[in-house]
């Protein structure tokens, strides 16, 4: 049977029911009987009868299940949402892959200037990417950044960029004529590799700039010495500094009771919301992501705080003061740091930053 309906109920008198079935035209395809319990099997189109006979006749009905074309369509009609909301995901899923939601940067150079670069090409976050011309995008970019060359290619709404820079040939170098190493930044030596020349630091010099660190001389056995092209490797580790002074007070920041919460939603990368009121404020938020739809609902939750000095001693100041002195001393901080040590005095917080450079 290719649309029919099975009915499990239970009650007394099974007999009797299925006679008045029978009395009022019912075909009954299928009877199962066991104890109280009987399973019936009927048409489509007949089993509202039965259902309403059922009911009438205050048997319990255990269960009521279509098979067949009947249970597909009774199957699409109660979840109707599914099949609507998977087509609507995927012609949004369809029409998002069309624009720009991230940009991938590889390279040689830095990402603020491939940005720059690719959106005078005419590619940013949100634009339309049915658009756009990989071999013009790629020349643009090359030629806007001087680079060796571009590489642009894209992945849904996803665009990946692998820029290269051009490769400078250094110019030969004389090896006949001599050439001093000299250091450029003061500081103290930490190690010394000489291939051709004479040392004139050791590990421990503390070193000016204008130094000689590796003199392009070669002394030989009798005495004698003639000009070389000075090779090696000198390190010399730097450091700066900066001072946070104590004046025995620190800024905090307190709740006022004040509250306000925004929904948003983040679309191409940016935050849609409400503007909080407060000046001061901590936010919490919960982020909700919008499957397969790449939309990201926020529920921002804010608090507002104001600034309060009150009196501090020196160790409940101790961190906003380090801060305070790394931040003054990264100033005039033009290495890599390596390392960081603090000194505390009763007036405040030094923090000396210290990095390494190569002298060849």
């Amino acid at each position: 049977m290719k649309s029919s309906c099975i009915i499990t109920f239970e009650g007394l008198n099974i007999s009797r029911l299925l006679n008045t079935l029978c009395q009022r035209n019912v075909a009954v395809f299928k009877v199962e009987r066991q104890g109280k319990t009987c399973v019936l099997q009927v048409s489509s189109r007949q089993s509202g009868k039965v259902v309403a006979l059922l009911k009438e006749k205050c048997y319990n009905i255990k269960e009521i299940r279509y098979v067949g074309a009947s249970g597909f369509l009774r199957f699409v009609k109660k979840r109707f949402i599914i099949p609507v909301a998977v087509i609507v995901s995927f012609a949004a899923l369809f029409i998002a892959s069309q624009f720009c939601f991230k940009i991938e940067v590889q390279g040689d150079f830095d990402k603020n200037s491939v940005y720059a670069a690719l959106s005078n090409a005419g590619v940013s976050i949100g634009s339309n990417l049915s658009r756009m011309d990989v071999d013009y995008v790629e020349n643009a970019v090359a030629n806007s950044l001087d680079a060796m060359y571009a590489v642009v290619s894209r992945k849904g709404s996803v665009v990946y960029v692998n820029v290269i820079a051009k490769k400078l040939i250094e110019p030969p170098i004389d090896m006949n004529k001599r050439r001093d190493i000299v250091a450029k930044y003061s500081g103290v030596v930490t190690s010394i590799l000489c291939e051709q020349g004479y040392a004139k630091v050791k590990v421990g010099d503390f070193v000016n700039v204008g130094d000689v660190l590796i003199e392009g001389r070669r002394v030989f056995n009798d005495g004698e010495s003639r000009d070389v092209y000075a090779l090696g490797k000198v390190v010399v580790k730097r450091s700066v500094s900066g001072f946070a002074e104590f004046n025995g007070q620190k800024t905090v920041y307190v709740e006022t009771g004040k509250y306000f919460t925004s929904t948003g939603v983040v679309l191409f990368g940016k935050e849609y919301s409400t503007k909080c009121p407060f000046e001061n404020y901590t936010l919490t938020t919960k982020h909700t992501g919008l499957f397969p739809l790449n939309l990201e609902i926020t529920k921002n939750y804010y608090s507002e705080t104001q600034r309060v000095t009150v009196n501090a001693t020196l160790e409940e100041c101790m961190e906003d003061l380090k801060s305070s002195a790394y931040e003054l001393a990264e100033k005039d901080c033009d290495f890599k740091v390596i390392e960081v040590k603090y000194e505390v005095k009763d007036g405040g917080v030094t923090a000396i930053l210290y990095g390494e450079y190569e002298h060849y």
